[in-house]
C-alpha cells in the first residue's frame, strides 16, 4: 500500500491482481524479484523459504512438523525474515 501511495485496501474489482495468495507474484507486484538475491544477503534465505508456501498448505489434513513451522515463522518474522526486510525496504512502521 505505502509503495503505490494507497490509503486503504484496494477492492478487488479496482486491482485483482492484489486478490492473491501467491507470494511471488505479490513479490513482483512490488519489483522484486527474489531469484536475483546475492547469496550472501542476509534476506535471501528467508525469501526462498517464504516463497515455498502455497495456499493449499493451509488445507493439508496432515501435521504441519513443528521445525517447518518454526522455520516458516523464522523465515516471515525473525531478524533477517521478510517482513522486516520489507519493513527496511519501505520504512515501515510494524
Amino acid at each position: 500500500m505505502k509503495k503505490f501511495m494507497l490509503n486503504r485496501w484496494p477492492d478487488q474489482h479496482e486491482r485483482p491482481e492484489l486478490w492473491v495468495h501467491n507470494l511471488r507474484d505479490l513479490a513482483l507486484i512490488l519489483g522484486i524479484e527474489p531469484k536475483t538475491f546475492a547469496p550472501t544477503d542476509p534476506a535471501a534465505a528467508a525469501w526462498r523459504l517464504a516463497l515455498t508456501w502455497d495456499r493449499q498448505h493451509a488445507y493439508n489434513v496432515n501435521k504441519l512438523p513443528s521445525i517447518v513451522a518454526t522455520q516458516m515463522y523464522e523465515a516471515a518474522f525473525g531478524s533477517n525474515g521478510v517482513v522486516e526486510w520489507l519493513a527496511k525496504r519501505y520504512r515501515l512502521n510494524i
